[in-house]
């Protein structure tokens, strides 16, 4: 009786269909060898994880990402050990979504908008010049490697089952040329948002992308996106290349997402060098992502720092390589928003006649003054002093 109700409920809803599972926050990385194996599989599973949300193979290059990779221990919520009989253990990890999210607007980076599109792949394969549609059950390894590819880019996949319905629906001719109608009908039960046709010879693939649903494909005036790849990884290349075509076409700007920042003031900057060196340091610190300047007010500067880890680890950073500086105390700012102050001769008069000595320095100084104002301010100022020597 249970199983007749199972196949009733079954016929009314119609068939579900599985898209591949593809949790942008977590990852798995192989260890190595190396003496700090565990360390280096969080920083390289960091990257793994910001190549999936933004969308940018290259994010690792960063120069804010690269400060972030060497602090990979803050970012991590789960972590676990997977043993396997063929292939070096690993670690499976998880990483916190609002943290690297900060990180990315930190990074001034966009990242690839979620709900992503979910990409139906329909692969035909010659092989001893006959063709075949490969089907989900058959566990092909080119389904396999499409798969797999497809997860390290965050890509969502799903593949005919190959099934009644799919055999007597779709011929091998329909695929091969391309064919918008009988690609539109047979795909239609899987409802999915795009459709990818994948024609692989042998070492070589072309592949044809088409944006839209089964439901427009045969009306829609958007032309499909076609491409061709080689070589032993050829399939990864094509997801590649699909998964950036898609990135670059479905941008978010994380302009919206706050960051942590603080606000600290340095006191005893007498001479522009003394100003250079100071911002420069900060630009270097592994804790910090970006500097502005608010205001200069005689031998003071005050600055907001923008910061990849929290107050405590750029206090740390910050006494320790600096031996000049000196942590004053913490007050209140009695305004909400600090006005912005520029240099003049009574209020800096050794920075103004150190500037005459240098027109680079000069024309950073008018940079300088041209900075915009902070827009929000913390309620607490970090005071520092740097000492003469």
């Amino acid at each position: 009786m249970l199983r007749i109700l199972c196949l009733l409920i079954c016929m009314i809803t119609g068939p579900v269909f599985a898209q591949q599972p593809n949790d942008l926050y977590h990852t798995e990385v192989k260890l190595t060898g190396a003496e700090k194996a565990e360390t280096i599989a969080k920083q390289d599973g960091l990257v793994n994880v910001l190549i999936k949300v933004s969308g940018k193979t290259d994010i690792a290059q960063n120069e804010v990402i690269k400060k972030a990779l060497t602090q990979s221990d803050r970012y991590v919520t789960q972590m676990s050990f997977v043993e396997y009989e063929d292939a070096p253990r690993a670690m499976k990890l998880g990483y916190n979504s609002k943290m690297v999210l900060s990180l990315l607007t930190q990074a001034e980076q966009s990242i690839w908008e979620t709900s992503r599109k979910s990409v139906l792949v329909w692969v035909v394969n010659e092989y001893n010049y006959q063709r075949s549609i490969i089907w989900e059950q058959s566990n092909n390894s080119l389904i396999t490697r499409i798969k797999d590819a497809a997860n390290e880019r965050g890509l969502p996949v799903m593949f005919p089952v190959g099934d009644f319905d799919d055999v007597t629906s779709i011929e091998l001719p329909d695929l091969w040329g391309n064919f918008k109608k009988p690609i539109a009908d047979a795909s239609e039960r899987y409802n999915p948002q795009a459709i990818l046709v994948v024609k692989v010879r042998g070492n070589s693939s072309t592949w044809t992308l088409f944006d839209t649903t089964p439901q427009n494909l045969v009306t829609a005036s958007k032309k499909p996106i076609e491409g061709r790849v080689s070589g032993s990884v050829q399939l990864a290349d094509m997801v590649n290349e699909v998964s950036d075509y898609f990135a670059k076409t479905y941008t978010k700007n994380l302009g919206a997402v706050a960051s942590d920042s603080e606000t600290v003031s340095i006191q005893g900057i007498h001479t522009t060098r003394a100003f250079f060196n100071i911002e420069k340091q900060l630009k270097q610190m592994n804790s910090v992502a970006s500097v502005q300047v608010n205001t200069i007010q005689g031998d003071k500067v005050t600055y907001t720092l923008s910061l990849i880890g929290d107050y405590q680890q750029f206090n740390d950073e910050f006494l320790s390589k600096n031996a000049r500086i000196s942590l004053i105390s913490e007050v209140p700012i009695v305004n909400d928003e600090i006005e912005k102050t520029v240099i003049t001769e009574g209020a800096s008069q050794d920075v103004a006649q150190e500037s005459e000595k240098s027109v680079a320095n000069n024309d950073a100084l008018v940079e300088l003054e041209e900075v915009k104002e902070a827009t929000e301010a913390k309620s607490i100022v970090h005071e520092y002093q740097l000492s003469a020597s």
